[in-house]
């Protein structure tokens, strides 16, 4: 489940100075909180006088440039959220709350105290948006060497991230698809996959289209949808958002 995150039981960098617990789920679901851990620990003879914490947080690909702080505590003040939607936790720990595909990046623990020590954790904020809609529609038999009816199976999604791949199977096996992405909107994409089948060999089939990531492995309800076709489903009689579909990756190439 995308809730568990990666947990890291780390060596200390000096004889003094080490992160004993880092923890940053490797997928949350927009909307959701992410708890993000971050403990230390210090030899009995060393002071914490000059000791800092901080989290940090970088886009996915971006450069440290584009670094920036969420969260700081010095030694003998209180700690301090940098970000808005940041609920500070004891031991220096924070709570993203409701987090948006926006929130995507590397978060990065730092803690100082004469020695330095750095740790980091990819977190992926992924969305379902309008969740896999199958369409599966008979219509009359196209420009191919048989005389069979044919069978257009598309498959859409809208408004997902990260970015998504659909695929089809027909009674458990894959089938070569055509497939287009589109980036929709800041960071939200619109995904559509489409084949076309014979009539007579996927009477009886199940038909099942399956969203997934590139970046995380998550599951849901909502990535998948499954239909059982009989045969006898409604005949093409109107432009459908296949053929749109089409038109479109026409247009693009």
């Amino acid at each position: 489940m995308w809730r568990l995150g990666v947990l890291l039981t780390l060596i200390a960098v000096s004889e003094q100075l080490s992160i004993l617990t880092f923890d940053v789920p490797n997928a949350v679901r927009a909307g959701d909180d992410a708890a993000l851990r971050c403990q230390y620990e210090l030899s009995p003879d060393e002071s914490d006088k000059t000791l800092f914490v901080k989290w940090w947080w970088t886009p996915i690909n971006g450069s440290s440039d584009e670094r920036s702080q969420l969260y700081q505590r010095i030694a003998g003040r209180d700690p301090v959220a940098i970000h808005h939607n940041i609920k500070i936790e004891e031991n220096d720990g924070i709570l993203l709350l409701n987090v948006s595909v926006k929130d995507s990046g590397v978060y990065e623990c730092e803690v100082s105290n004469i020695d330095e020590v750095r740790v980091y954790e990819k977190l992926i904020v992924f969305t379902p948006g309008s969740g896999v809609e199958l369409d599966v529609i008979r219509t009359e038999d196209g420009p191919d060497a048989d005389e069979d009816e044919e069978v257009i199976v598309s498959c859409k999604v809208e408004a997902v991230a990260p970015y998504p791949h659909l695929t089809i199977t027909v009674d458990g096996e894959l089938v070569n698809t055509t497939d287009l992405v589109i980036n929709s909107s800041d960071e939200l994409y619109d995904a559509y996959s489409n084949v076309t089948l014979s009539d007579d060999a996927t009477a009886g089939s199940e038909i099942t289209c399956r969203l997934a990531f590139a970046d995380v492995n998550v599951t849901d309800i909502s990535f998948v949808a499954t239909e059982i076709y009989n045969g006898t489903a409604q005949a093409l009689s109107s432009v459908s958002w296949s053929v749109i579909i089409l038109a479109v990756s026409f247009l693009l190439y």
